[in-house]
């Protein structure tokens, strides 16, 4: 009778555990949004622009179409720049979108692909909401100028590499906002092509400890895999030429510190404003422009001879 009730136990015992963690494994789960994937790379194909990996969880709509949350090998087909932060990154977090191809038939394509390293999200969220406490306490008319310093923040650059403050410090560095759907001639793409001219005049005169950073200002659609593809599309040297992006609250409080007007208008491109500027070793603004028309010779004239350390 005794060993019966031991059993009874021991089976009810088992059951609760058992609820217990699929609860906690499906709230884990179902906390990605409906067509989302959080996954491992397993294998990828450079020839077939594929991925295959373990599936870590899925959104519910997803889950409604595969019959299983995680614990399973899926392919997927990923853009050239996503495809190079994957060869790097071995977590991520993605859309996933069911195409059809003659060659394929039905599959699934890969959108929005981001690093989900758990470590590495946990720091770049402590060190942006340090950027979002500096953002609340300058209030709403203060706008970082020449002689002040960077906040502090944290972003991932086109190789899906975390990217924070640090990254001035011992060189000199050009910093400004654009984006990589921007199709006014003059605004963005005119930027861009005038920081590449500066970055190859700068390696001409050896100018000594320079970097070049942009930041998006459309962060929904600027993923890293994204700007990477912007930067071979713009054939940069990319070894001291990084691009930025982060969630959206990241870019609104830099683009508030920073003075930069950014709003969407349906159907038509994001309406912005621009803001070149020069930061010295010591993270702090020496040099600004408004607006686009700025000169790479004038900005070079303006670089510093030295470092400080």
């Amino acid at each position: 009778m005794n060993l019966v009730r031991t059993k009874v136990l021991l089976a009810a015992l088992l059951f609760l555990l058992s609820c217990e963690q699929n609860s906690q494994n499906i709230g884990v789960k179902t906390s990605l949004k409906n067509e989302e994937v959080r996954a491992r790379v397993i294998l990828l194909d450079h020839n077939t622009s594929t991925v295959q990996a373990e599936i870590l969880g899925c959104g519910k709509g997803l889950h409604k179409d595969w019959g299983e949350f995680s614990g399973f090998e899926k392919s997927f087909t990923v853009q050239p720049g996503d495809l190079n932060l994957l060869s790097l990154k071995s977590t991520f977090r993605a859309s996933a979108k069911l195409t059809f191809s003659p060659q394929e038939g039905e599959s699934y394509f890969l959108t929005r692909v981001w690093p989900d390293d758990r470590a590495e999200r946990i720091r770049v969220n402590n060190v942006n909401r340090l950027l979002r406490r500096d953002t609340l306490s300058l209030g709403d008319s203060m706008i970082r100028s020449v002689g002040d310093t960077l906040p502090p923040f944290a972003l991932y650059d086109q190789d899906g590499q975390i990217l924070t403050t640090d990254y001035f410090d011992g060189s000199v560095t050009v910093l400004n906002f654009i984006f990589t759907r921007c199709s006014i001639a003059e605004m963005c793409p005119a930027s861009t092509m005038r920081m590449k001219k500066l970055q190859t005049l700068a390696h001409k005169t050896k100018v000594p400890h320079v970097r070049f950073l942009s930041i998006t200002l459309d962060p929904d659609f600027d993923t890293p895999g994204v700007l990477k593809s912007y930067a071979r599309a713009y054939s940069l040297e990319e070894g001291n030429f990084r691009l930025g992006t982060a969630n959206k609250s990241v870019i609104d409080d830099l683009t508030r510190q920073f003075g930069i007007f950014r709003k969407n208008i349906d159907d038509l491109p994001l309406d912005h404003t621009m803001r070149t500027m020069i930061i010295n070793s010591k993270r702090q603004i020496i040099y600004q422009f408004p607006g686009s028309q700025w000169s790479a010779e004038d900005f070079l004239a303006r670089l510093p001879e030295g470092v400080e350390g």
